[in-house]
């Protein structure tokens, strides 16, 4: 059985590979120090994105897996100049792009997203692609 750490860097380096096939340059942040407080940076149009990659088991996210560095850096992120901060679950076949602020929003009322959620406040990632 693959270990959370492994299924995770799969993901980032999959979801790597998508972003460039769609003109992106990418730095997948996975080998750096222990602890970063995101995966990946991905420019295009001179426009930068921070994003955390996050596999969903069970079609469940347990909010409480962002962690506070992350919000911060978030946070800063966007406070420097950038836009939002963005996460992209991956849902059985899926990548689903939910930005910073509405994960903050949720976590004032939900403990967890399910599959209905993360589609309802997310944006499948071909959509979001087409908006970059």
């Amino acid at each position: 059985m693959a270990t959370n750490r492994k299924i995770g860097n799969s993901f980032e380096t999959e979801f790597c590979e998508l972003l460039f096939q769609h003109g992106f340059w990418c730095h997948n942040m996975a080998q750096n120090a222990a602890g970063q407080p995101a995966d990946v940076i991905a420019v295009k149009g001179k426009t930068a994105y921070l994003i955390d990659c996050k596999v969903c088991s069970n079609n469940r996210f347990p909010l409480s897996r962002v962690e506070e560095n992350q919000h911060f850096a978030m946070e800063t992120w966007k406070a420097c100049g950038n836009g939002e901060g963005w996460f992209a679950l991956k849902v059985e076949d899926e990548i689903i792009m939910i930005p910073h602020f509405s994960m903050v929003a949720l976590s004032y009322e939900k403990s967890a997203l399910n599959l209905t959620d993360i589609r309802e406040y997310g944006t499948p990632l071909e959509r979001w692609l087409k908006k970059c």
